[in-house]
């Protein structure tokens, strides 16, 4: 298998970031489902891979199929997500376009305020 994922051009556009800024090994990415999807595929190898970091979103599937759920699922995702912060080390916001939602500004204030742990925002680690 000679195929690489992080290819020169793949990481090109992330040059602009510091990854190496989170110190912490268990990271959860937090932000908008429509705003940042690519973000969250793309960052989560970006620090699995070059980085070691253990990444961690609350669901694969609302990240790819959001439109298909129901109030009620999305919700119930929401609470285990809340659920899940609580064994991760720090977060990451990835706050692309400076949109930052309002189930993901519920996790930050969790994590800020009942965790006490660290909070990154991408828009924070441009070099």
């Amino acid at each position: 298998m000679k195929k690489k994922r992080l290819t020169p051009s793949f990481l090109e556009k992330y040059e602009i970031y510091d990854f190496s800024r989170i110190k912490e090994e268990k990271v959860f990415l937090v932000g908008s489902i429509t705003k940042a999807k690519e973000y969250f595929i793309e960052i989560e190898s970006i620090l699995q891979i070059s980085h070691q970091k253990l990444v961690s979103i609350c669901s694969v599937d609302g990240l790819l199929n959001k439109e298909k759920f129901s109030e009620d699922e999305w919700d119930q995702l929401q609470s285990i997500a809340l659920r899940k912060l609580q064994q991760e080390d720090a977060i990451l916001v990835l706050d692309a376009e400076q949109y930052i939602g309002e189930q993901s500004k519920e996790e930050i204030q969790y994590f800020a305020n009942i965790l006490k742990r660290p909070i990154y925002y991408l828009s924070n680690l441009k070099r």
